[in-house]
């Protein structure tokens, strides 16, 4: 068992037609903090996701135990300027790593 993440990119009102893209996924500690697990590499991508244009960020558990995890993604459309932000998802997940 794993826990796992993706990252892919819409178009929206860009020119461009490519992308950077990675993303991280990060696990719920009892300290209270987030715990970066696994990065995927970072790719050139075509907008619109999909088995191939697609990230993956991948990490095994150690048990079953529910946590929460979350995926940032980052995006860096080619020869444009974008925002900063890095989108995220939370999930709880049947998978724990510390």
């Amino acid at each position: 068992m794993a826990a796992s993440g993706h990252g892919w990119w819409e178009k929206g009102n860009c020119s461009s037609d490519r992308a950077k893209v990675f993303n991280c996924l990060y696990e719920w500690y009892t300290d209270n903090t987030w715990r970066q697990q696994a990065c995927s590499e970072t790719k050139t991508l075509k907008p619109g996701g999909g088995s191939v244009q697609r990230t993956a960020a991948r990490r095994d558990c150690r048990d079953t135990q529910r946590t929460s995890w979350r995926n940032h993604v980052d995006v860096d459309v080619i020869d444009e300027i974008d925002t900063g932000e890095k989108p995220m998802n939370q999930a709880e997940v049947d998978c724990r790593v510390y």
